[in-house]
């Protein structure tokens, strides 16, 4: 039945009023980009750009992402990282979409791998096509490819063109890696052997990318490809032993001759099959109750040897700050050693683990306050005379702005005292580990890409130590320092194992762990 004329006057009204709201807010978000652009223009202070370019969040519109694009470009390392972080918050297709139109006519490789990251941040399936496009190509840059598997990963769908498997195969092992991560991601079933061609790939991070995705696909045909890399020294071992246990829902560690013998009795089982899904979460959850009960046992000395290790290039970072003076509260905890200080006790467990690395271990040593001391800013074989070197300079460790800096500081000798070395530059210290120097960020690194020094980085597996939240330093909020190791370490591949002492909040240390493949431990308060 047609609309009477009163009926239509009445429908029209009602849509023009519902409009009405959605173009006053798109015209506040365009006064918000104009006041910015007045701001910038003005500001010098990184603090305060910073500060600006965290106002355009929430006023998502196409000029509002032109201007973060232009920023992204910046001279400074904060506003830049702003920028992308503000961009990742956009959400609307229409704010990408010049964008995804102007992808195949860009020759800027750089420009073109930057459209893909923020097309891939924010999820934007709309963009597969033009992102299959611009890294499918014979002639593909490899840092357009790299972003193109992290974006197809993110937008949790893998295109049509088969881009991915392609990818596995490629010449440059970041985008080989980024490619293996989404291919487990997306659990792609069918590239599930040239996965297992990947385990044996000649950089490690990209055979743990391949370990990593066979864990989720759980094929069967990966078990005894992974009991044989298993046999080789290094992290991957543990790698292997994780994936084992998802495949199979057995669990006998990082120990292949065990593995084998198992192996090789199930194999003649007949009608034996990998477990189902619904398996695996009950092995899973049986598995954590048992490490919950069998886990660290009271009063255990050392907690570096509770970690299992079988890393071969390992770095050692221990905190000396000043609350690092203060004594432990469980005594019967801490039974045996010269006294219930916490570096006291650190120092013992540490000099204990060291004498417990074999000769094909690699190693350095970090410790921090508020600046860091480094014992041979390198891997050191060790050996006998660099065990006994490490152990000394352990022992000459001494908490900074401790109790004789704070008793000098009462009497009045505060530049004796230097209070301010013994702060807790938590960011300092973990970004060491990546050989990276916050307070003197590379004034035009790139938003895109792996890094430099990803593919070529020694250190797999980094034991972290610390009695309190950071202090001092470029960020001292622990969500955001979580975030700035998490982004490195997607393409580093690095283990991170915490341990806690003392009586502070936990679950920074704890989560720093969990998200980046290590084992945390609390020693006690």
């Amino acid at each position: 039945m047609p609309m009477t004329r009163p009926l239509l006057l009445l429908f029209s009204l009602f849509v023009t009023l519902a409009a009405l709201p959605a173009q006053g807010d798109l015209e506040a978000r365009l006064d918000a980009v104009r006041e910015f652009k007045i701001y910038m223009k003005k500001a010098r202070e990184e603090a305060l750009q910073v500060e600006a370019v965290i106002t355009l969040e929430g006023n998502e519109c196409r000029p509002a992402a032109e201007e973060l694009f232009k920023l992204l470009k910046h001279k400074t390392e904060r506003v830049r990282k702003t920028a992308l972080g503000v961009l990742a918050t956009y959400r609307e297709p229409a704010t990408f979409q010049a964008w995804i139109d102007e992808m195949p006519k860009m020759k800027d490789a750089q420009q073109l791998a930057t459209i893909v990251l923020l097309l891939g941040q924010s999820k934007v399936a709309a963009g597969i096509p033009a992102i299959e496009a611009a890294a499918g190509g014979p002639k593909a840059n490899a840092t357009v490819k790299y972003e193109a598997a992290r974006a197809l990963r993110r937008i949790g769908k893998a295109g049509t063109t088969g881009l991915l498997g392609t990818l596995l195969g490629d010449a440059d092992a970041a985008v080989r890696m980024a490619a293996a991560d989404a291919v487990g991601d997306l659990k792609l079933a069918a590239h599930t052997e040239a996965l297992i061609r990947l385990i044996n790939d000649s950089e490690w991070q990209v055979q743990s990318a391949a370990i990593t995705a066979l864990g989720k696909l759980r094929p069967q045909s990966a078990v005894q490809p992974l009991i044989d890399l298993m046999k080789q020294p290094g992290r991957l071992k543990m790698e292997c032993a994780n994936a084992l246990f998802l495949i199979t829902t057995f669990d006998f560690g990082p120990d292949p001759e065990r593995w084998q013998n198992h192996w090789n009795s199930l194999m003649r089982v007949e009608g034996w099959r990998i477990p189902t899904e619904e398996e695996l979460q009950k092995a899973r959850e049986s598995r954590k109750k048992y490490n919950e009960i069998y886990g660290m046992k009271e009063g255990d000395r050392n907690p570096f040897r509770d970690i299992p290790n079988t890393s071969t290039n390992v770095l050692f970072i221990i905190d000396q700050s000043g609350s690092m003076d203060d004594m432990v509260i469980e005594v019967e905890k801490f039974q045996g050693y010269a006294d219930r200080r916490r570096l006291t006790i650190v120092k013992t467990d540490l000099m204990n683990t060291i004498d417990t690395l074999t000769k094909d271990t690699n190693f350095d040593i970090v410790a921090f306050a508020t600046d860091l001391k480094v014992w041979k800013k390198r891997l050191v074989p060790a050996n006998v005379v660099n065990r006994s070197a490490a152990k000394r300079f352990i022992q000459r460790l001494k908490p900074l702005g401790g109790s004789e800096s704070q008793a000098l500081a009462a009497s009045g000798l505060g530049g004796a005292a230097n209070l301010a070395a013994g702060k807790t530059n938590t960011l300092k210290a973990l970004m060491y580990a990546f050989g990276i120097d916050p307070e003197k960020p590379a004034p035009k690194a790139a938003v895109t890409g792996p890094g430099k020094t990803a593919m070529k980085w020694k250190i797999d597996t980094v034991y972290f130590l610390s009695d309190g939240r950071p202090s001092t330093g470029v960020l001292v909020d622990t969500n955001e320092i979580l975030k700035e190791v998490n982004r490195l370490n997607e393409a580093y591949r690095m283990t991170f194992h915490t341990i806690a002492i003392g009586d502070f909040q936990k679950a920074f240390l704890r989560d720093l762990a969990r998200q980046n493949g290590g084992e945390f431990v609390d020693m006690g308060r």
